[in-house]
């Protein structure tokens, strides 16, 4: 599930974002609305903590040696989503929060997707502040901040289309969870 669910994320991510980037001049649809969308499921349906990380690790790893350009960029980026995949592994197995239902759930869920989106982010915000140095710094993260809400808006946007899909697929959960013989 794990291999299938990143390689849907690669190639969303590979095929479908350089077209949704061109036509709506947002970038980074795909690589937030989809990852986090599969990072609910894969957290749902396997309940077990490091699928999400390794999930997001694997396409981390796998966009960034298919997209080579400037290097030190990409691997920012890249690291930044296999961060974000850890921190949402990390808050959705907090064992305090097993009994989490219904309404208060979804709410949880939401709430770890904003957060873990913003934690993706930390290493590229760090990148740039340590390539242009805190005065130009200064100057150019006001204009990153409507990109970075647009990010954060897709990662719940992601994780309620999961949350709306799920009760369709639950069903499947028993077989998932199930060990392998």
């Amino acid at each position: 599930m794990i291999s299938v669910f990143a390689a849907v994320w690669v190639a969303t991510q590979v095929s479908l974002g350089p077209i949704i980037s061109q036509v709506t001049g947002i970038h980074g649809v795909v690589q937030n609305l989809v990852g986090w969308l599969l990072m609910v499921i894969v957290a749902e349906l396997t309940g077990k903590f490091g699928r999400v990380s390794l999930m997001a690790a694997v396409v981390a790893l796998a966009t960034r040696m298919i997209r080579i350009s400037a290097a030190p960029y990409m691997w920012v980026v890249g690291l930044g989503y296999a961060i974000g995949g850890l921190t949402f592994d990390l808050l959705f197995f907090i064992p305090a929060v097993n009994n989490f239902a219904g309404k208060s759930r979804r709410i949880y869920i939401v709430t770890i997707s904003l957060i873990s989106g913003v934690i993706a982010n930390i290493p590229y915000v760090l990148f740039k502040l340590f390539a242009l140095l805190l005065p130009a710094f200064v100057v150019w993260f006001p204009t990153y901040v409507p990109f970075a809400i647009k990010d954060f808006i897709l990662n719940v946007m992601g994780a309620l289309i999961a949350l709306s899909i799920l009760p369709l697929i639950k069903s499947w959960r028993p077989r998932i969870r199930q060990p392998m013989d």
